[in-house]
């Protein structure tokens, strides 16, 4: 190769469940996100889709990866993600995995996913600088309201030393009497762990209290969240902070399934896409690197995992506006 030819191409395998019908939706806009980038960089860096069904994450590897492969982003779901992990494929190229491992994951794989808990951690301690005097944790009935909870407990433990209540929220008739009750005793603040259905109806209660969520209680669109000015939320800074300079080049349009604009979870995982190529972009033929200032959060790479900080953003009148970091 001549000293004016330019590099070969840097070789990107997608490996996402397009093939499962419960994830196909989830996959398209991650591939979606990671495309936006990818296009800016044309010439650079060459792309191709790795497409697998249920349980056969192996087999798609092993198919679409070989040595000249420089980076592989996905899977997707923490199912997949496990498998791979566990699995000893033949040919084993530097692999992006999107979903929490739960342990350090083999060499060369990383994680990157965006997590409740590290949301959790973040508005707990955004809660304790507001001067929150006697919290309390609101938790709804589902798997991921009590892992929400579980963090925000644990969040709170290491910075404050009044320990923080958790109560489960009761039947909608009991609303007004337990939330009087908690008035009545001091509770200024609630840091809530359900969905945004259960807290659309719940929020007319909380009044005189600050509230607190995460990304998990705002699922529906901004023009349902009249009522919720004043909550404070941690999220992606592409959700919180969605005009940053820096993200405009890779806004999300029109999707490749033909729908116009994305909800607050589509859009999580489309800067979830658009995290993971410009990482492997930075790394190229190196190594990922150790801090990065994403569009699901800023990140530090610990143990070949990336640990995020969200943004936080406060609901007023149908918008959402960053206050930190």
């Amino acid at each position: 190769m001549s000293a004016d030819a330019a590099p070969a191409p840097l070789r990107v395998v997608l490996l996402l469940p397009l093939e499962q019908p419960l994830l196909k939706r989830a996959a398209n806009v991650v591939r979606d996100g990671a495309a936006a980038v990818f296009a800016s960089r044309k010439g650079e860096v060459s792309v191709s889709e790795c497409a697998y069904a249920t349980d056969a994450v192996l087999a798609a590897y092993e198919r679409c990866v070989d040595k000249n492969t420089h980076w592989v982003i996905g899977p997707l779901s923490r199912a997949d993600v496990a498998a791979l992990a566990a699995a000893k494929p033949a040919i084993v190229r530097p692999t992006l995995m999107l979903s929490p491992l739960g342990t350090t994951p083999p060499v060369p794989m990383a994680v990157l996913s965006p997590d409740l808990e590290s949301e959790a951690e973040a508005i707990a301690q955004q809660a304790g600088e507001d001067a929150c005097r006697k919290p309390l944790v609101v938790e709804a009935s589902s798997a991921i309201a009590a892992r929400v909870a579980s963090a925000y407990v644990s969040g709170w433990r290491e910075r404050n030393a009044i320990a923080l209540a958790r109560a489960s929220l009761a039947s909608r008739e009991r609303w007004r009497r337990d939330t009087d009750g908690w008035r009545q005793s001091g509770i200024d603040c609630v840091l809530f762990a359900g969905g945004s259905a259960t807290l659309q109806e719940l929020r007319p209660y909380l009044r005189n209290m600050a509230v607190y969520i995460t990304s998990a209680s705002f699922e529906s669109a901004l023009e349902r969240t009249l009522d919720w000015t004043g909550v404070r939320i941690a999220d992606s800074p592409w959700v919180v902070d969605p005009d940053r300079a820096e993200f405009a080049r890779y806004a999300a349009g029109t999707t490749t399934d033909g729908a116009d604009g994305l909800s607050p979870t589509l859009a999580r995982l489309y800067a979830l896409g658009v995290d993971a190529a410009r990482l492997v972009l930075a790394a190229g033929r190196d190594s990922l690197p150790a801090y990065f200032d994403g569009a699901i959060g800023h990140l530090k790479l610990r143990d070949a995992q990336y640990r995020r900080t969200p943004a936080v953003g406060e609901f007023r009148e149908r918008s959402l506006v960053r206050i930190s970091p």
